[in-house]
């Protein structure tokens, strides 16, 4: 039998064996899981998929019935232009009164239906257009997970507490809607903090140790994207450096990345103790206190009676 590389790829991209090339128990039904929970979704999503374009299909179907009824009475010679002509004003009327809930209303199908910015299951951040990316992991923390999606309402779950809310789709057709699930591989950013003595070598150290820790972890990293110096302060006696290490996995799956993060960041403070260039920061101290003597005249004066 001849052998498959694209198959074996794939299996080595689904499970993910470790630095000796084996898989454990616990890893290969971690990859059973995870495949299984995307089946899952997968399935969902096109289940709901379907009944939105049912939906779009009996909303054309009207549409075009409809048009198809003004020409037959056209042929016919029964002019429908005059009824049209006559419910004009009342067409009018409720344009203005209706309008802007219709135009939204209108804006939040075409993103279900044209857009899809989401699917069910997906990890998401909904936030302004002008909102800036916070400094920490992921950019935008408050997330949601999508529970139900139809071209009215969109159904969410607070990923952190739990709760459900119930959002018209025109209210967030205008937002800025960030997919976890969309992101590939996410990027976990990390700022050590080390004396400012710290020498070329010692980094050199440290960029070398967090390299070995990723190829020692293949099913949980990717690869060291970024490591460099981003601030000096002598002043302080610290100086910053900055890592950007690629994960496995997207933000979709949150608690994983930050646990792996949390571990990343551990192993790389031990590394600075050992190096003894971890910087850590000292409490003030005030070393003198001074305090003025009042003058003599002053305090006489405070010794007199009140009249």
């Amino acid at each position: 039998d001849s052998f498959d590389e694209r198959k074996a790829k794939e299996l080595v991209k689904l499970f993910r064996p470790d630095k000796n090339d084996e898989i454990s128990l616990l890893a290969f039904v971690q990859s059973c899981d995870s495949a299984y929970k995307k089946l899952r979704y997968l399935r969902a999503g096109t289940g709901n998929s379907t009944l939105i374009d049912e939906v779009l299909e009996n909303f054309f179907n009207g549409a075009f019935s409809f048009c198809l009824a003004l020409a037959v009475m056209t042929v016919l010679k029964m002019n429908p232009w005059a009824l049209l002509v006559s419910l004009s004003t009342i067409l009018v009327s409720f344009a203005f009164a209706f309008g802007p809930s219709l135009a939204q209303f209108i804006e939040g199908c075409i993103m279900i239906a044209v857009r899809r910015p989401f699917d069910l299951g997906d990890r998401i951040a909904i936030a302004d257009a002008s909102d800036k990316p916070q400094d920490c992991d992921p950019g935008y923390g408050a997330t949601w997970l999508v529970e139900d999606c139809n071209l009215f309402t969109t159904t969410l779950r607070l990923a952190k507490s739990n709760e459900i809310a119930t959002v018209k789709n025109g209210t967030i057709a205008d937002k800025k809607i960030i997919n976890h699930n969309r992101s590939d591989r996410a990027l976990v950013n990390i700022v050590l903090s080390l004396k400012s003595t710290v020498t070329h070598e010692e980094a050199t150290i440290v960029k070398s140790a967090v390299e070995q820790y990723i190829s020692d972890n293949p099913r949980i990293w990717a690869q060291l994207i970024n490591f460099r110096i981003i601030d000096v302060d002598p002043c302080n006696d610290v100086t910053k450096i900055s890592i950007r290490v690629q994960h496995r996995r997207s933000w979709q799956d949150l608690n994983p990345v930050l646990t792996a993060r949390g571990d990343l960041i551990k192993f790389c403070t031990e590394v600075l103790i050992q190096l003894n260039v971890h910087y850590e920061n000292k409490p003030a101290v005030i070393n003198d206190l001074y305090i003025k003597e009042l003058p003599e005249e002053y305090i006489a004066g405070l010794s007199q009676p009140a009249l």
